[in-house]
């Protein structure tokens, strides 16, 4: 027991983690609270996570109220930064209750995707089906669970993936870009002044429906349906750019054929030496599986990997990949 003590006297941060967290179950909570406690997993990340594991609020409320008195009750002075990251995480759950309700019907509703679905057409229609119906529900949760159906932090969450795009210099007045899997368009309309066009496309009416809404002022911004399996609807070296924001998963979900079917297209839309941004390329968890896929994906179409799966965002765990379509060498 004395060498677990002095491990935790080691590293205040990890001791309080520890004792704020030690017997509260189940084992999925502890790991999503210690997480956020250590500041590798932001508080609106980790609500989200908590809503997925329990699908009832109140439930992931009563974990929040257990931690904060377990802080008032068991914390030292040496633990301020992690009570700071508590009264953060009590915070967003108070002001975010509603959403949060609704966050936990929705994933209540039986509408929940399959790990893998049985043919790329079901895949497809799956999607179709599913982001008709969530943007029903909530238009900020059916793009963002972890923006707990809250505009403001939808918006601020949005502004860190425009600042990353910015860094990553894939935007510019003289470019052309395409957003893979638009959604409600909150991307095509944060990045639409800092581009010559953007052309967004879903799988999803509803989606496109509510895109054009709230793009409507923008006349440098074009959506439409699209059937999903391709990229049909474009002409050969097109886009400076392709984005792919939490796109890839739903891909991957409808089967390796459609990976390889979207990697083919979009080297075909890009111009020479165009950025492809992939912003999470599946939901299995695992990092170096995802760095694997991309980097074989990439050697196999053409792609040079800039970044490789970096963890670059304080408000989303969204992991991020930068390719650049190589230049073709002329003999």
């Amino acid at each position: 027991m004395k060498a677990d003590a002095d491990s935790i006297d080691a590293d205040p941060i990890d001791g309080a983690v520890l004792r704020l967290t030690a017997g509260m179950g189940p084992e999925s909570h502890r790991q999503i609270l210690a997480r956020c406690l250590s500041g590798s997993l932001s508080p609106a990340v980790a609500l989200m996570q908590l809503l997925i594991d329990t699908e009832n609020a109140a439930a992931v409320r009563a974990t929040i109220d257990e931690l904060a008195l377990r802080v008032a009750n068991v914390s030292r002075a040496t633990d301020s930064l992690v009570r700071d990251r508590v009264d953060d995480l009590t915070q967003l759950m108070v002001e975010n209750e509603l959403g949060c309700e609704r966050i936990a019907e929705m994933l209540r509703s039986n509408m929940d995707s399959p790990e893998m679905a049985p043919t790329v057409e079901a895949g497809i229609a799956f999607c179709e089906r599913l982001f008709d119906w969530s943007v029903q529900q909530s238009e900020e949760a059916s793009v963002a669970l972890y923006s707990l159906g809250n505009p403001t932090l939808l918006e601020r969450a949005t502004s860190e993936i425009v600042a990353q795009l910015d860094a990553w210099h894939v935007l510019g007045k003289t470019k052309t870009v395409l957003d893979l899997g638009c959604g409600i368009g909150r991307i095509a309309c944060a990045i639409a002044p800092k581009v010559r066009e953007i052309h967004g496309i879903d799988v999803s009416r509803g989606m496109i429906n509510i895109a054009l809404r709230r793009c409507e002022p923008l006349t440098n911004v074009h959506l439409l349906k699209s059937t999903g399996h391709d990229l049909r609807e474009f002409s050969d070296e097109w886009f400076d750019t392709v984005i792919a924001v939490d796109t890839f998963p739903y891909i991957n979900q409808s089967g390796a054929a459609l990976v390889e079917s979207h990697f083919s297209e979009t080297k075909r839309v890009l111009k020479e030496n165009g950025d492809l941004v992939i912003f999470n390329y599946s939901y299995r968890g695992d990092d170096d599986a995802d760095r694997h896929d991309v980097r074989r994906l990439a050697a196999e179409y053409g792609f040079g990997v800039v970044v490789a799966g970096e963890h670059p965002f304080s408000i989303w765990n969204g992991s991020a990949f930068h390719l650049r379509k190589a230049e073709v060498k002329k003999v």
